[in-house]
């Protein structure tokens, strides 16, 4: 549905910060599905437990905080399924308002991250989002993420 060039079109990450290596359904409005590739040649595995390696819960946060953000944007830019991602230069950026997340499994290198994203409530640009994210079917971490598009030029007044 989207893949990472396009994604890079809309978010304001790049390697090695941007977690979302593909959108594989989404909804306007309701929801949004993407995957991490997780792999053990990504920089974080050489120290966070090298004996154990597993992806930092932080991360895992991050991850699916950029799901969330994407979906608002795309709701923002009124893209449909199929449609070409606009070619505007966007000064909107997702700042997270809250993050509320229990992790339940650890992520291995090797897996597939499955970031499911649907939106709990909306009012004007903050946005409060059900989370999960889960490998084979199975939960490694869910809960809430609050965010909201900001011009990024008001965010340093």
């Amino acid at each position: 549905m989207l893949e990472s060039y396009q994604i890079l079109q809309i978010l304001n990450y790049r390697f090695p910060f941007l977690l979302i290596d593909k959108v594989t359904n989404y909804t306007k409005g309701t929801e949004l599905k993407a995957i991490k590739a997780v792999s053990m040649g990504e920089p974080y595995f050489a120290g966070h437990f090298p004996d154990f390696p597993i992806m930092p819960g932080v991360l895992i946060t991050e991850a699916l905080s950029q799901a969330a953000s994407l979906m608002v944007a795309l709701d923002d830019l009124g893209w449909e399924v199929g449609d070409p991602i606009p070619s505007e230069k966007r000064n909107v950026i997702g700042v997270l308002g809250s993050t509320q997340i229990n992790f339940l499994k650890s992520v291995l290198p090797g897996s597939l991250l499955e970031l499911d994203v649907n939106v709990n409530w909306r009012k004007g640009p903050a946005c409060s989002i059900n989370v999960k994210a889960s490998v084979e079917g199975v939960v490694c971490a869910k809960g809430k993420i609050t965010v909201m598009m900001v011009d990024k030029n008001k965010l340093f007044l």
